[in-house]
């Protein structure tokens, strides 16, 4: 996540391709424990489109896993009901912020207000936002067909990269095609000046 200490790792960061086959490398590793019973359980965070891919290539193979797991994908919302819902940070000094890679934001402080109510407090637009993703995302991600299993993911590494915290993240690696965009629908987003054009860094 492009923040804090990582706020310079852009260049860094690996390309769509690249973080297509660590997932795959991942996955068969995985199938691999399971095959030899190893109790080893395997966690990929801060990109809710790994449970996408793990979902399309379970498709390929085995479609009752595959149904199970969109089942949990859906019922955990991806991005839906993690930052500014279900995390938050409070730093040594009390101030709220969105979660800890949002350090340049702060709802409030506990030591001048109750955090319940800082915390459910819309009158601020980021946090009116966060409590409600799903209807303010945009560009690809407002309409991919798997918006009800990743709600855009990331909004901090949006607003990193685009200074919009409701674009499309930067690090969704499915394209265009697979995530059922048309050039109609493309076209739309344009028209709507609702178009980000992704890292060409990250394209490679």
């Amino acid at each position: 996540v492009y923040s804090g200490r990582g706020g310079n790792i852009f260049a860094d960061d690996l390309t769509y391709s690249q973080q297509r086959q660590a997932l795959d490398i991942i996955i068969e590793r995985t199938d691999d424990f399971f095959r030899r019973g190893l109790d080893i359980n395997i966690l990929t965070v801060d990109n809710h489109v790994d449970g996408v891919y793990l979902y399309r290539k379970l498709l390929q193979k085995d479609q009752q896993k595959a149904n199970q797991v969109k089942e949990l994908l859906m019922w955990n919302g991806g991005g839906a009901y993690s930052t500014g819902v279900g995390i938050a940070n409070i730093d040594f000094v009390g101030n709220v912020h969105p979660d800890q890679f949002w350090q340049d934001y702060t709802f409030g402080n506990v030591l001048e207000r109750n955090f319940a109510d800082i915390w459910m407090d819309e009158t601020d637009p980021l946090m009116k936002g966060l409590k409600h993703k799903p209807d303010y995302i945009k560009g690809r991600c407002r309409l991919c067909q798997y918006k009800a299993m990743c709600n855009g993911s990331m909004r901090v590494r949006a607003y990193r990269v685009f200074g919009d915290p409701w674009a499309p993240d930067p690090q969704c690696y499915l394209t265009d095609e697979e995530i059922g965009l048309t050039s109609e629908s493309i076209a739309q987003l344009k028209a709507n000046g609702e178009y980000f054009e992704m890292p060409v860094e990250l394209k490679k």
